[in-house]
């Protein structure tokens, strides 16, 4: 399924992801987040640093686009934002959630849902307190210009060799391998939660 353009190369999907993010965006992740029976919640984080110290508000650089695998309910781990807070400055935005200025809301969805989100809203991943996992696809798209090594695709290159031109731009800049099996994840969700 991942290899389906299908999927990453929604034309509404990326009509949204190009509005917001910018025209000719590269894919820079792939992966699921699936919570299972005795998960805790994350700490409420960005995933993203904001581009410039100073500077919190900028337009969006880099939107996450999810879609659950099962319905998602209050029980199996529901996905909790805020609302505004990709316009914020980090410390200010974690202030504001901490006075209670700004609450978390759970976001329930159905299997066909899509969710797209700014990567630098407040956010966490919830426990999942049923027996069943509960995978949520997580794809990023970029700026064409916006790269942070440890968010990467590792493509294998028989699998990018078929591959039409609109997915083959996408993910132009993620490195390409002979062997999947032999690549280790460098990825790690405390190396880029900010």
């Amino acid at each position: 399924m991942f290899a389906d353009e299908s999927i990453f190369c929604d034309h509404d999907v990326l009509a949204i992801v190009e509005r917001v993010a910018g025209e000719d965006p590269v894919m820079c992740q792939l992966a699921t987040d699936t919570p299972l029976r005795g998960s805790t919640y994350q700490d409420v984080h960005r995933d993203t640093p904001a581009l410039f110290d100073d500077i919190p508000e900028t337009p969006s650089f880099q939107l996450t686009v999810n879609f659950p695998l099962c319905d998602v309910t209050a029980d199996n781990g529901p996905f909790e934002t805020t609302l505004g807070t990709h316009r914020m400055n980090s410390e200010e935005a974690m202030e504001a959630y901490l006075t209670g200025q700004i609450s978390l809301h759970a976001i329930p969805m159905e299997l066909g849902d899509v969710m797209i989100r700014d990567v630098r809203a407040l956010h966490r991943g919830t426990p999942n307190n049923t027996d069943a996992p509960r995978p949520m696809v997580v794809i990023r798209y970029s700026r064409s210009w916006y790269f942070r090594p440890e968010v990467h695709i590792d493509v294998p290159r028989d699998v990018y060799q078929r591959l039409g031109p609109r997915a083959k731009r996408l993910l132009r800049y993620m490195p390409q391998v002979d062997d999947i099996g032999a690549v280790e994840s460098g990825e790690n969700y405390l190396k880029f939660a900010y």
